[in-house]
């Protein structure tokens, strides 16, 4: 079965051409602002021409041959996380709130989970898992490079652990692994991978997870089900199937101009690119009856000894908001808030903590720099008391410094070191 035929299971013939044709448009592209590192109003002023998202806060649009924002030193700084605007409803409709416990269980490269952690406002905890160990690393550098304190990043498969969190987490978000034709627009790779087969391989093991999900989701609670696929099979009949199975109600996602809603299930939306500026997605939101209660936890630590790589012990310190089970964090990627390292009667202050916290007490840089440091050059500093220091641009931490003899020496981790181009990264 093609594609265009495969897609006549729910769509009229005239709205299956208007999206085949999109797919050969120009890519809709977004950001969200992480306003803990720079304000509304400096983004404004730096980028005049981005357009506000139509529906979340602190999303924005820009045109790509404007600004390329991935190549900025921003970007680099954590100022904002460049996402589909049409992935970014997933994290708004869910509403996590602090304190909650949420879990992300496909989450890489991060998107999702970096705008859920800054709805938490940087509280409660939020797990955010990818299978994949390598997928997982590259959602690690986004927690990192974003400085969110509320994450513990992990890439364990869940069906080995899922029975040991029975209605454990107030929110889940699954986006889960999918045929891709919400990709067409960006990758020529997608288009040609498709076939029907894949989607039905994908659609048996979408319904294993949301399963899954439902079963780890507390009462009251709320399970995220989105894809960025086109295909019936995986987004309305993997709702039919949860809904056979289970206790599972849908909640109507609020309407706006764009939407698509099929007869089966109208609480859920299709984001079409001729529709709804983005790349296209499925989203699901599901409730477990009941009343959510969310208990409120104190800080939690966790230690780690290791040997550095001269071979000396070192324990290494990360914070939790709260106590997560073993299960989570035994081999944990990360498991919290990663604050620092004490090698002998060293404390290394964490890459991670630095973009965490403000810059009040930071040594300040000018572009050239800031620059230098990107590239893991050291700098010449007077009058500084020995010691570690944050160093910050704009207000943006940017990483840690050892000061020793008028000399800040370099801590910024090797594989982030990079040259900026001083004319075309501000």
């Amino acid at each position: 079965m093609d594609f265009k035929e495969h897609l006549r299971k729910y769509l009229k013939e005239d709205e299956i051409d208007k999206l085949i044709a999109s797919f050969s448009e120009k890519e809709h592209k977004g950001f969200y602002l992480n306003d803990n590192k720079l304000s509304k109003a400096k983004l404004l002023e730096l980028f005049p021409n981005v357009k506000p998202h139509p529906i979340v806060p602190n999303g924005y649009l820009f045109d790509q041959d404007e600004y390329k924002l991935g190549k900025l030193v921003y970007h680099e700084l954590g100022a904002y996380y460049i996402q589909d605007p049409s992935a970014m409803l997933v994290a708004h409709y869910l509403e996590p709130k602090p304190e909650q416990l949420i879990l992300d269980l496909c989450a890489a490269p991060g998107g999702k989970s970096v705008m859920t952690s800054l709805l938490m406002k940087n509280s409660g905890q939020l797990v955010s898992n990818d299978l994949s160990k390598s997928r997982a690393n590259i959602l690690l550098q986004n927690v990192e490079r974003m400085g969110l304190g509320n994450v513990a990043v992990t890439s364990y498969d869940f069906k080995q652990i899922y029975s040991q969190l029975f209605e454990k987490f107030d929110g889940i978000i699954l986006d889960a692994p999918c045929s891709g034709s919400g990709m067409f627009r960006k990758m020529d790779e997608m288009k040609n991978d498709w076939t029907y087969e894949k989607v039905l391989k994908n659609a048996a093991i979408q319904k294993d997870l949301i399963l899954m999900c439902y079963s780890m989701l507390k009462p009251g609670g709320t399970l995220m089900y989105s894809t960025c696929s086109y295909s019936y099979e995986e987004d309305e009949e993997v709702i039919e199937y949860l809904l056979s199975k289970t206790t599972a109600k849908l909640e109507y996602i609020e309407d706006f101009k764009g939407f698509y809603r099929s007869e089966k299930y109208p609480e859920t939306i299709h984001l079409f690119p001729h529709k709804f500026i983005g790349e296209g997605h499925y989203i699901a939101k599901i409730k477990k009856p009941g009343k959510l209660e969310t208990s409120y936890d104190e800080n939690f630590f966790v230690s780690r000894k290791e040997l550095s790589k001269g071979k000396t012990p070192q324990i290494s310190y990360f914070r939790l908001h709260k106590n997560l089970p073993q299960s989570l964090t035994q081999h944990a990627l990360r498991p919290g808030l990663f604050l620092e390292t004490k090698i002998g009667d060293k404390t290394i202050p964490s890459h991670h903590y630095s973009h965490y916290e403000n810059s009040l007490r930071s040594i300040g840089l000018t572009k050239e720099e800031l620059i230098k440091y990107l590239a893991g050059e050291s700098l010449i500093k007077n009058n500084l008391k020995e010691g570690y220091y944050f160093v910050s641009y704009l207000g943006m931490n940017v990483g840690v410094a050892h000061y020793v003899n008028g000399t800040l020496k370099n801590l910024y981790p090797k594989g982030l070191r990079r040259f900026f181009d001083i004319n075309n990264s501000f």
